[in-house]
């Protein structure tokens, strides 16, 4: 496939409490794109309740490119497990919708 996506989680810090109570986590994507075009790509996440992506969720990718793109995922206190949960990054091209890729990792809840 043209898109490829590597999930690294943050080994630094689990997991931190930023306002507002949120529960953060911190990934880095590994972002590869071996098209011979640029495209404009749109990360997301899912898989537990209230999960959303904190940082930039737009990136531009050129032509048989790999990059390495920070990411801050957030949920509202009281949602998950304490320890670790499921979740699932997407990457989507917004010029061509079939441009797609989802790859697990998991989010951490603190006790």
């Amino acid at each position: 496939t043209p898109l490829k996506l590597d999930v690294i989680r943050d080994r630094g810090t689990l997991a931190r409490e930023v306002e507002d109570g949120l529960i953060e986590n911190v990934y880095r994507l590994q972002l590869t794109n071996r098209s011979e075009s640029v495209h404009t790509l749109r990360i997301g996440v899912d898989g537990l309740d209230s999960a959303f992506v904190a940082s930039d969720a737009m990136v531009e990718l050129g032509p048989d490119t790999e990059r390495q793109v920070p990411v801050r995922v957030r949920v509202r206190p009281g949602n998950g497990a304490p320890g670790s949960n499921a979740i699932g990054f997407t990457v989507q091209a917004l010029d061509d919708p079939a441009l797609s890729v989802r790859e697990r990792s998991t989010f951490f809840v603190p006790r």
